[in-house]
């Protein structure tokens, strides 16, 4: 179940209308979705067994785009409880949003007969790309690490036992026409159906009755969407490169054949560096008759010049 509220203290309520009058995303805007905490109240390994094992995944697509997957939180023997010590929040950030909709899941699963030093090896590894990211795991030649099972893990993770997994999509649409709503603002999925009293946000995301008492019905998750850019660059191409990766293992929707894919996204990579050496060149007094030529070369480039100027 989603629900949603802005960010001050309010109730829940619907995905389709705005929250406190706050307008949709539009084209070109900055946006950052992170997972602010997830509260787990069941406890799937009880008796001798210890805590869950727990496991959040979380993913994103934009419009057709591949989907692409992140790894929050992996840890054993959990207690159940608020957890919001992940490995890194941001679940998608972007200076330049152009979609019109956008498909987030959220998955936290106990994960049963994970080995410990499988679990030991993630955590150590956590501030690399290829654990945030695991589609890069296969090709980030990461020395004694089993990237083949944290990539079948991710993959697989519905096969093990469920405490939240649920889908929205928001798109850019008007109030009120049944679409629900992209904007700012925490965007709460519940195990459960929850009363339209409850409320959250202030000093603290954690669900709450109108006289301060904590939701105890069930598990939920609190996400929040922001008219920012928090990641870095090197998150973003990071994110893009999970996004390539995702397309040539077949996981796009677009129709483009992955072949296409790659090709049309090496060209533009080509096309930029080419525009760098012309500009590079352009800024020095002493070429030579080759550099000459290539400048000329490059300034001919139809997909180039209106970029070149005259200088």
């Amino acid at each position: 179940m989603w629900y949603g509220s802005d960010f001050g203290a309010s109730g829940l309520g619907p995905l389709t209308g705005t929250f406190a009058d706050r307008e949709v995303f539009g084209e070109a805007q900055p946006m950052t979705v992170r997972l602010r905490g997830t509260m787990v109240r069941e406890d799937l390994d009880w008796g001798p067994f210890g805590g869950n094992d727990l496991m959040i995944v979380t993913k994103f697509q934009i419009g057709d785009e591949p989907p692409v997957e992140r790894l929050l939180f992996m840890e054993r023997d959990t207690e159940p409880g608020w957890h919001d010590d992940f490995f890194n929040d941001v679940v998608l950030s972007t200076g330049d949003f152009t979609g019109e909709r956008l498909t987030l899941r959220l998955q936290v699963y106990d994960v049963d007969h994970v080995d410990r030093g499988f679990v030991e090896s993630v955590r150590r590894l956590s501030e690399r790309a290829a654990i945030l990211f695991p589609q890069q795991a296969l090709y980030a030649g990461l020395i004694d690490f089993a990237a083949g099972s944290l990539v079948e893990l991710v993959n697989n993770v519905d096969d093990h036992d469920q405490i939240l997994d649920e889908r929205v999509t928001l798109e850019v649409a008007e109030p009120e026409t049944g679409h629900k709503l992209l904007q700012p603002g925490y965007f709460v999925c519940t195990r459960e159906p929850v009363e339209s009293d409850l409320r959250q946000g202030g000093e603290s995301v954690r669900l709450r009755d109108a006289e301060g008492t904590a939701y105890d019905g069930g598990s939920y998750a609190v996400l929040e969407i922001q008219r920012a850019a928090l990641g870095d660059r090197r998150f973003e191409i990071d994110q893009k490169a999970a996004k390539l990766l995702a397309e040539l293992h077949g996981k796009g929707q677009s129709g483009t054949p992955s072949v296409s894919f790659l090709r049309d996204t090496l060209d533009a990579y080509t096309r930029f560096r080419k525009l760098e050496r012309a500009r590079e060149l352009q800024s020095r007094d002493d070429l030579t008759d080759d550099e000459r030529r290539l400048l000329e070369e490059l300034r001919s480039n139809e997909a180039l010049n209106p970029y070149l100027g005259d200088g």
